[in-house]
């Protein structure tokens, strides 16, 4: 399910739709952690991770508005459940989707 590393990259937005089965993540991703970097590649993109057919989404923490929040590790717990560790101002938060699939739309030049 990750195709990435996503070690010190940061979410920027959470959107959980609900009725329609679908989370999307906004990230900016570290570019340069990937094994598939090349120097004349930009350090930072943009990445929105999308969840469809999402079955479980959980968050440690309620109403939370994501500024940057630093993410520390991604772990694919089965072939369809991941838990996404972050830091928040004072404590280390969690995100736990089961989903069917997710997909990874990039962005080198969107602005936040």
């Amino acid at each position: 399910m990750l195709k990435y590393n996503f070690h010190d990259s940061l979410i920027e937005d959470v959107n959980y739709i609900p009725n329609e089965a679908k989370l999307e993540i906004k990230i900016k991703l570290c570019n340069w952690m990937q094994s598939d970097y090349k120097d004349s590649d930009p350090e930072m993109l943009t990445m929105h991770m999308i969840f469809d057919g999402v079955e479980k989404f959980e968050m440690s923490t309620e109403n939370y508005v994501f500024n940057s929040n630093e993410i520390l590790d991604v772990i694919e717990l089965d072939d369809r459940t991941v838990k996404i560790i972050f830091l928040t101002e004072n404590d280390v938060k969690t995100i736990i989707v089961t989903a069917e699939r997710v997909d990874y739309a990039i962005y080198e030049n969107e602005q936040s």
